[in-house]
């Protein structure tokens, strides 16, 4: 991460100068995901839903504070600088309070607003919370990472007399966190990516077809399912019987239903890995974009395919990607070449080689509630979604939350994409309860 300039400004309170960001390069990784700003706009939400009310002070105090360490959720982003640059924004502009007559902004501008967006929406008794974060400033893991930061801030601040002049006052939030990591660079280490599988070069040149038509509606529609937490309670049993990933189960269940529905022996499907987790040691506050991708992995079903069979399929293909570092395929490359390629021209390469596939398939994992907790009310719900996709575009999300799995989509489009948006997530919730009633043996492959 190259930081070019700061700049000292005046505390108000102290008298005394403090050192401020004037902006800080993007790593390739993000640069990566503002390179598919017109068909994908690059943005991840998390909806939590609290009985009891925030305290709204108290959050944009939390806020203010955690800027000191990630300094960017409070700057806007420059597309032609690739940048995010300090436009003098503060907490007041990334709380909103709403209104019934307030205008939800579901695709904030990123290179006019903050990087972070909290809107509260306040009902009798309970508050509903949609935060917006820019993609190209982080991925899944390091959204959420931000979000324990956020609620160790709020839960550590001070009453609003003593507000905060320019020192961290909250000892066990701030020497938790004493800066936070970008630099993708300690990751590719020692990292070798071995060829492909015989599965995924078998299937390279398979197109993947999208799951509904295109059109010209833009419709914003947020759709889920859930898994309640007794059948996940016996998914997490049969998943350990069958030495098998929750991962797994829901992408074989996704590919079931894909191969349904375009009537097709074979679902290509692409699966985001989290690279922190190649480097056990390391261990730094990461809200940065850390995310590589199995980009094919392929999934026969033949008539007759058993979701067992399936399973054990996947689970193959991907140990066998996991073994072979897949996820780092072309990261090293492009990190090299993100500092000495002009931007115009990397633009150009990334949306050549990394091609942005009609479905798609994210799951941010397991929230841990005791992180994500604000004193004074209690969190109810929380799941995760990615950008709201454009027509034919179509992507299922994941979250887990107290042992609750979500199932989601976000679309753009008309109407009859909402129809067909919550039959394929119903269908995927479908195929894994049927798997859970069946008493099927563990195939042999």
């Amino acid at each position: 991460m190259k930081i070019v300039r700061r700049k000292k400004n005046l505390n108000i309170r102290t008298g005394k100068k403090h050192t401020v960001r004037e902006y800080t390069y993007c790593e390739c990784l993000d640069f990566a995901e503002a390179s598919y700003r017109h068909r994908i706009y690059p943005l991840l939400y998390c909806h939590l839903e609290f009985s009891g009310h925030l305290d709204i002070d108290r959050l944009k105090q939390a806020v203010n504070l955690s800027a000191r360490i990630v300094p960017e959720i409070l700057f806007s982003y420059s597309f032609r600088r690739g940048a995010f640059v300090n436009s003098g924004h503060t907490a007041d502009d990334a709380v909103k309070y709403l209104t019934d007559k307030t205008t939800v902004p579901l695709r904030p501008d990123l290179s006019k607003h903050p990087q972070l967006q909290i809107l509260i929406t306040p009902g009798q008794g309970q508050d509903h919370v949609l935060v917006i974060m820019s993609h190209i400033l982080t991925d899944g893991a390091g959204f959420l990472q931000y979000l324990y930061l956020l609620a160790s801030f709020y839960n550590e601040a001070l009453c609003m007399g003593n507000l905060y002049d320019g020192k961290f006052y909250s000892p066990k939030a701030a020497g938790k966190y004493k800066r936070n990591e970008r630099k993708l660079s300690p990751l590719l280490k020692n990292i070798r990516v071995q060829a492909p599988t015989e599965q995924s070069r078998h299937n390279r040149l398979r197109s993947v077809p999208p799951l509904r038509p295109s059109s010209k509606g833009r419709q914003p529609f947020c759709l889920t399912a859930q898994i309640p937490e007794d059948s996940m309670k016996l998914l997490h049993s049969k998943a350990k019987r069958h030495g098998v990933t929750l991962n797994d189960i829901f992408m074989t269940a996704y590919a079931r239903t894909i191969a349904r529905l375009l009537n097709t022996d074979t679902a290509v499907l692409s699966c985001p890995a989290d690279l922190r987790r190649f480097s056990p040691e390391y261990q730094e506050l990461t809200v940065a974009n850390m995310t590589g991708m199995y980009q094919r992995v392929a999934i026969e079903l033949p008539a007759g395919c058993s979701f067992g069979t399936a399973l054990q399929q996947i689970h193959l293909e991907m140990s066998l990607q996991k073994s072979r570092r897949r996820c780092f395929a072309g990261i090293t490359i492009l990190n090299r070449a993100f500092h000495k390629t002009p931007r115009p021209l990397l633009e150009q390469i990334i949306k050549a080689v990394y091609r942005a596939s009609p479905v798609s398939y994210t799951n941010f994992g397991i929230v841990d509630h005791e992180k994500l907790r604000f004193n004074g009310c209690t969190l109810q719900n929380c799941f995760f979604t990615g950008a709201y996709r454009l027509p034919p575009d179509f992507q299922l999300t994941i979250s887990t939350f107290k042992n609750v799995c979500t199932l989601n989509c976000t679309l753009l489009g008309i109407p009859n994409d909402r129809k067909n948006g919550q039959k394929i997530l119903n269908q995927v919730k479908q195929e894994i309860e049927d798997w859970l009633k069946d008493s099927e043996s563990l195939p042999v492959l």
